[in-house]
């Protein structure tokens, strides 16, 4: 258990300084942030369906979400992680013993153990559907983005 505590700092720290960054440069905002007019059902079933088809547009080398990509990527941004954080904290005797509000306001210690589980599950998900799509894009083209930033 004292691994696994320790190995959330590695999570915490980067996450809290991507927080950071992105809203200070604008990233969340100008990219991640669905905008409204976009927000409509039909939009929203039509990328569904491409995706489970795995028919998806390749990698243009740039920040140009989809409205399906960009509410996955704030479902895990702005809820998921910061969620299997807190949850992982109320969970930690350390800090449930300094402030034992965090374990009531989430519903006790094994409201948050359930919450961070799902937190987890939909974390792994979203990784295994982004690795699924980066193939499904062409993989060379996004491997070589990713390592070389072309």
């Amino acid at each position: 258990r004292s691994l696994h505590f320790l190995a959330a700092w590695f999570v915490a720290v980067p996450g809290a300084f991507y927080l950071v960054a992105g809203h200070v440069s604008g990233h969340f905002r100008r990219h991640l942030w669905p905008r409204l007019r976009d927000s409509q059902p039909r939009i929203l079933w039509a990328e569904l369906v491409n995706h489970m088809r795995l028919n998806v547009p390749a990698a243009t080398g740039g920040p140009d979400y989809g409205l399906l990509q960009k509410c996955a990527y704030c479902g895990v941004v702005f809820v998921a992680m910061p969620l299997a954080v807190l949850t992982g904290l109320a969970m930690s005797p350390t800090v449930a013993a300094a402030y034992p509000f965090l374990q009531g306001v989430l519903g006790g210690f094994q409201s948050a153990r359930t919450i961070h589980f799902f937190s987890f599950v939909a974390i792994v998900l979203f990784a295994i559907a982004h690795v699924i799509m980066v193939i499904a894009s062409g993989f060379r083209r996004q491997m070589r983005g990713m390592t070389l930033g072309r």
